[in-house]
């Protein structure tokens, strides 16, 4: 398969916008932050997605959103942590995608968001006790993170390591699949 697109996925924290920009400059291509665009096409930021119109109202957006960028060629795209939980958005991912996903350990999925400064407010599925919580989501998620076809755990990389590791699974797989990367 010729790959025009790469979708980060993975719990949030686990380094996906981090990554996208020097992977989509070191390919020339576009990057796409998903939770970024959903903002700004609806005019208010996620938390007030949220408490709006509630979980199924962003995962609405989110979803057309992954339709419209799915035709899109050379495009990177740091997706939201719960993308994958539709089977259509898979799906529009692997049409024309590589797929990886970024790992972590849930103790330092808890410190990067604490060291970034977020509110825990600014995180809507985490409540009240976020590691717990964060344990319990991505329990629940792992097995479709898994479905990825490169699998990376970030907990003691840096976002250039983990960049390299990503260029070099892709252009492997794009060189085996026939496509140039």
């Amino acid at each position: 398969m010729n790959y025009t697109q790469i979708w980060l996925t993975g719990f949030m924290a686990t380094g996906k916008s981090r990554v996208a920009r020097p992977l989509a400059a070191a390919l020339d291509w576009e990057c796409v932050d998903l939770d970024k665009l959903i903002e700004e096409r609806a005019g208010e930021d996620i938390p007030k997605i949220f408490r709006t119109g509630g979980e199924a109202a962003f995962r609405e957006l989110e979803a057309q959103t992954i339709d419209e960028i799915a035709v899109k060629q050379n495009v990177v795209v740091a997706t939201g942590g719960g993308s994958v939980l539709l089977e259509s958005n898979r799906a529009a991912m692997r049409r024309m995608g590589f797929v990886v996903a970024l790992d972590a350990r849930p103790e330092t999925i808890a410190a990067r968001i604490a060291d970034s400064g977020t509110r825990v407010s600014d995180r809507p599925l985490l409540g009240d006790d976020p590691l717990a919580r964060i344990v319990e989501l991505k329990a629940e998620r792992q097995a479709l993170y898994n479905q990825a076809d490169f699998i990376i755990e970030t907990d003691d990389m840096t976002p250039d390591q983990v960049t390299h590791q990503i260029l070099t699974a892709f252009r492997e797989r794009s060189a085996v699949a026939g496509g140039t990367a």
